[in-house]
């Protein structure tokens, strides 16, 4: 079944978005003798598959087609490539090259109802953030968001999410559709030699302040073992990466930081294989509570990494008690009780990497293709 992703961002990107919709489409392609579509904005003048060898650290497939917009404009960059992109898959679902469609950007859903009722397209929504009720969702009040998600998600034919807890908030406002949970994923699973002998507690992502990254180098400067390091796989910008240095400066462990800056995928491959604890700290808000999937747990599992996550459903459902910790927001001594006792044995921190490597099987991003493949055909079929 020939299937297009219309991501809407850049191409290649430093973002989490970027690589999430480059894998989702990846898995796909590698569970369907069909072709599958990317729609993404032009970010290089590099040919697409240069790109998934050099950044992505993946191989060309025959049938993973990436479709790059150029919307250079004096218009809005966003509005012209929905039409470009719009114009293309119309062309190709009249040629009967594109029997499904799934789109995570809420502003391209009036597009995909036209598909839908012209040309019977089935038409998908992939969530990643939630504008159905302003109330409860609080600030930023967006809108023509809001409008379009209570205007046509009802008419989409299905909606695949990340999660149970996000499938469970969608729900409570359209319970009569048809819904798929099909998990962030993982590209392969590197089992590493000894990882108990690594000495960093590694972070992959933003270190904006919200990121909450404050509360690992509190915990630093208070746990056991002042062997232990801290190693952040990201920082886009100077600011960002000298007033996380200055805060752990002021708590004495400056030697025991290191951030490598923004790294390209490929990358964070040789940084993982230094990682002994991975962690998830995140602000207790709406987004973190019910809509984020946070990649870096994935990359942790990739590598056997036993993983601490702020204490929130969507960081409980992926990582579980099985394969990892977890502590309460804004409780440092919660944190560094619970890095000590992960820390404290041989036999404890392997439990949790054999634990890990169990799940991490089955979180594979062939195993997403699969199943949201398996939706789309089912639903297609009722």
């Amino acid at each position: 079944m020939n299937v297009a992703y219309v991501y809407g961002g850049d191409w290649p990107s430093q973002g989490a978005a970027g690589s999430f919709c480059t894998f989702t489409c990846y898995g796909l392609a590698k569970k369907s003798n069909n072709d599958i579509y990317l729609f993404a904005n032009k970010n290089t003048n590099q040919k697409p598959g240069k790109i998934l060898n050099r950044y992505y650290d993946l191989k060309n497939l025959d049938n993973l087609n990436i479709k790059l917009i150029n919307n250079n404009s004096t218009f809005s960059s966003q509005t012209l490539f929905y039409l470009k992109t719009f114009n293309q898959l119309r062309k190709l679902v009249k040629e009967n090259k594109v029997k499904a469609i799934i789109t995570r950007k809420t502003g391209f859903l009036p597009y995909l109802y036209f598909l839908n009722k012209v040309y019977k397209v089935a038409v998908f929504f992939e969530p990643h953030n939630f504008y159905y009720d302003k109330e409860r969702r609080g600030k930023p009040k967006k809108w023509k968001k809001e409008l379009f998600q209570n205007l046509f998600l009802s008419k989409m034919n299905g909606i695949i999410c990340q999660q149970n807890c996000l499938k469970r908030l969608y729900q409570e406002y359209l319970p009569e559709q048809n819904y798929c949970v099909a998990r962030t994923g993982i590209k392969e699973i590197i089992r590493m030699k000894k990882p108990r002998n690594n000495n960093y507690i590694g972070y992959i992502g933003s270190i904006k302040e919200r990121k909450k990254i404050s509360d690992i180098l509190y915990a630093l400067a208070k746990i056991d073992d002042k062997d232990l390091k801290f190693l952040i796989i990201g920082g886009r910008n100077e600011s960002d990466i000298t007033n996380v240095l200055n805060l752990a400066e002021e708590l004495g462990v400056r030697e025991r930081v290191k951030i490598t800056g923004w790294v390209s995928r490929k990358e964070v491959e040789k940084y993982l294989k230094l990682i002994k604890i991975g962690v998830v700290p995140l602000a207790n808000t709406f987004f973190n509570r019910y809509l984020t999937s946070p990649m870096k747990i994935f990359n942790y599992f990739s590598h056997g990494i036993p993983v601490i996550g702020t204490d929130l459903p969507t960081v409980r459902e992926i990582i579980t008690e099985e394969c990892g910790l977890f502590y309460e927001p804004n409780n440092i001594e919660d944190l560094v009780s619970a890095i000590n006792e992960l820390n404290s044995s041989k036999k404890i921190f392997n439990q949790y990497v054999n634990n890990v490597y169990n799940r991490a099987e089955s979180l594979l991003w062939e195993k997403r293709g699969e199943k949201i493949l398996n939706f789309i055909k089912s639903v297609m079929v009722c």
